[in-house]
C-alpha cells in the first residue's frame, strides 16, 4: 500500500484529461508516485546539509529537481511561511493559500529601479619593483599625503594655553628609498663618473652582481638616459653610461623589461648621433660599436618576449642609412647596428641598398678635400665590407652539394665585375681585396640584387 490513496491519483488523472482510470493503474502509479517522492526528498536532504541547514527549504527542492534533469516548481519561494484560510464549497472544507490584492496604479507610479551592475574583474600592478605606478588605481600623492598627515599628527602638549600640532612631512621619494640605498645611488653615480679606473670597475662589478638593486634600477636607467642627453659630446661619460647600462643589463637579479623604453633611446642616441665627441678625430667609432653590441644584447634578450622590439630598432636604423640628409656618422652607426643583428639581417636589408647608398653619398664624400669628411667616408666603406664579408662568411658555414664545385673553381673576372656592377666600384674592390671565395660572392651578388629582380 502507498500512502497516497489511489482515489488522489484518479481525481489527478481526472484533472488532466484521463478518465476511467482502472484500480489497479491508479494504485501502481500510487506506488511510483511515492518512490519518486521519497527520492526527491533525499536529494533535497542533501542540498540542506551542504548548506549547513536544518530546515528544508523549495531552493533545496527546486535544486534537486535539478539534478534529476526535471523543470522547478514555479510560484513558491523561501519566504514567509504560507497561511492558509478555509472556506465550505459544496459542504466540503477547503483551504486555499490567500493571494495579496494588487494595485497596478501604485506599481505604475513606482519610480523604476537601478539597473543592476555586471560584476567585472580589473587587474593592475600595486607596485613594480618596489615603485607605485601612477595609474588611477593606486592612490596619488596627494592621497598618500593626506594619509601620512592623519598618521602623524600627533597633538604636543598645550604651550601658554595652546595646543600645537607638529607634523613631520617628507617627500614621498623619501618614504621609497631607505637611506643606505640613496647613499649607495650616490656612491656608485660618484665612482662611475670618477677618473679612478679601479673605482669604476668595482662600481660596474657591484652593478652587475648585486643582487639588491630592484627599488635603485628606475633610478639608474633615468640617471643614463639624463647624463647622455647633458653629455653628448663628452665621449668619456657616454663610455661610462654604456658601461652602466652594460652592467644592468647582465645583473640577472634584476626585471628590466618595464624600463626598456627609457634605456634604448640614449643608447640609440651613442649609436646613431650625429656627433659623439668633442673632436672628429677622437675615437668614437668604438663607442658606436659598443652601443650597437648593447643593441643587439637587448634584441636578444627581450625579442623572444616582445616581438616588435627588433622590428622597430631594424626600422629605426634602416632609415638612419637610406636618408641621405643624415650625417656619414650616423649612417656608419646605422651600418655597424645592423650587422651586429646578424648575418640575415644585412642579407635582405642593407645589402641590396649597398650600391644605391655608395652611388648617393660614398661616392662624393671618399673624393672630398675635407679630411674629415674623407675619414668618415672611409669609415663608412670599411663598415660595408665588413657586412659583405660576413654575408659571406654565413654562405660558406652551410654549403650546399653543388657549391663545392663552385667554392674550388678560381674567381673569374665576370664574377668580379658582377659583383662590382652589384654592391658599386668603391665598395666592390673594397670587398675583393679581403680574398673572398667564389661561393661567398654568389652570396653576396645574390643578396645584392634579390630587391631588384
Amino acid at each position: 500500500m502507498s500512502v497516497f490513496p489511489k482515489e488522489t491519483i484518479k481525481n489527478i488523472g481526472e484533472s488532466l484529461g484521463v478518465t476511467h482510470l482502472k484500480d489497479e493503474v491508479a494504485s501502481a502509479l500510487a506506488q511510483d508516485v511515492e518512490y519518486r517522492v521519497h527520492e526527491l526528498i533525499q536529494e533535497a536532504t542533501k542540498f540542506m546539509r551542504h548548506s549547513k541547514r536544518s530546515k528544508l527549504t523549495v531552493d533545496d527542492v527546486n535544486a534537486a529537481l535539478r539534478v534529476k534533469n526535471v523543470e522547478p516548481l514555479y510560484g513558491y519561494a523561501c519566504g514567509e511561511t504560507p497561511t492558509f484560510r478555509k472556506t465550505t464549497v459544496n459542504g466540503q472544507e477547503l483551504y486555499f493559500a490567500e493571494d495579496e490584492e494588487v494595485d497596478f496604479e501604485t506599481i505604475l507610479a513606482k519610480p523604476l529601479p537601478k539597473i543592476p551592475l555586471d560584476a567585472t574583474f580589473t587587474a593592475h600592478w600595486l607596485a613594480i619593483e618596489g615603485v607605485q605606478p601612477a595609474i588611477p588605481q593606486n592612490p596619488t600623492p596627494s592621497d598618500a599625503k593626506a594619509d601620512l598627515l592623519t598618521k602623524r599628527a600627533k597633538p604636543n602638549a598645550a604651550i601658554n594655553g595652546i595646543t600645537t600640532d607638529q607634523v613631520d612631512v617628507k617627500p614621498l621619494v623619501k618614504h621609497v628609498l631607505s637611506k643606505e640605498l640613496q647613499m649607495y645611488f650616490e656612491r656608485i653615480t660618484e665612482a662611475v663618473s670618477s677618473p679612478d679606473e679601479r673605482l669604476k670597475s668595482q662600481a660596474f662589478e657591484s652593478l652587475r652582481m648585486d643582487p639588491g638593486l630592484h627599488q635603485l634600477l628606475p633610478y639608474f636607467v633615468q640617471h643614463i638616459h639624463k647624463k647622455v642627453t647633458q653629455n653628448h659630446k663628452q665621449l668619456d661619460v657616454l663610455e661610462a653610461m654604456l658601461s652602466m647600462a652594460q652592467a644592468l643589463l647582465n645583473n640577472k637579479h634584476l626585471f628590466v623589461e618595464p624600463y626598456l623604453h627609457q634605456l634604448i633611446p640614449p643608447i640609440l642616441s651613442c649609436l646613431v648621433g650625429r656627433t659623439i665627441c668633442e673632436s672628429p678625430f677622437e675615437d668614437h667609432w668604438s663607442t658606436r660599436h659598443r652601443a650597437a653590441g648593447l643593441m643587439t644584447l637587448i634584441c636578444n634578450q627581450f625579442g623572444k618576449a616582445y616581438h616588435t622590439l627588433q622590428p622597430r630598432i631594424t626600422k629605426t636604423l634602416l632609415r638612419a642609412l637610406l636618408d641621405p640628409a643624415r650625417p656619414l656618422t650616423t649612417h656608419y652607426g646605422a651600418i655597424v647596428g645592423l650587422d651586429q643583428l646578424g648575418p640575415e639581417v644585412t642579407r635582405v636589408l642593407v645589402a641590396p641598398n649597398i650600391k644605391f647608398y655608395a652611388e648617393t653619398c660614398l661616392k662624393s664624400a671618399l673624393v672630398s678635400s675635407s679630411p674629415i669628411r674623407k675619414l668618415e667616408a672611409q669609415k663608412c666603406k670599411e663598415a660595408l665590407v665588413n657586412v659583405l664579408i660576413h654575408i659571406a662568411k654565413q654562405a660558406s658555414l652551410v654549403p650546399k652539394e653543388s657549391d663545392m664545385q663552385v667554392d674550388t673553381a678560381p674567381l673569374s673576372e665576370e664574377d668580379k665585375a658582377e659583383l662590382v656592377d652589384a654592391v658599386g666600384e668603391d665598395v666592390g674592390k673594397a670587398f675583393l681585396e679581403s680574398d673572398p671565395t667564389r661561393q661567398g660572392v654568389q652570396s653576396v651578388v645574390e643578396a645584392a640584387t634579390h630587391m631588384n629582380e
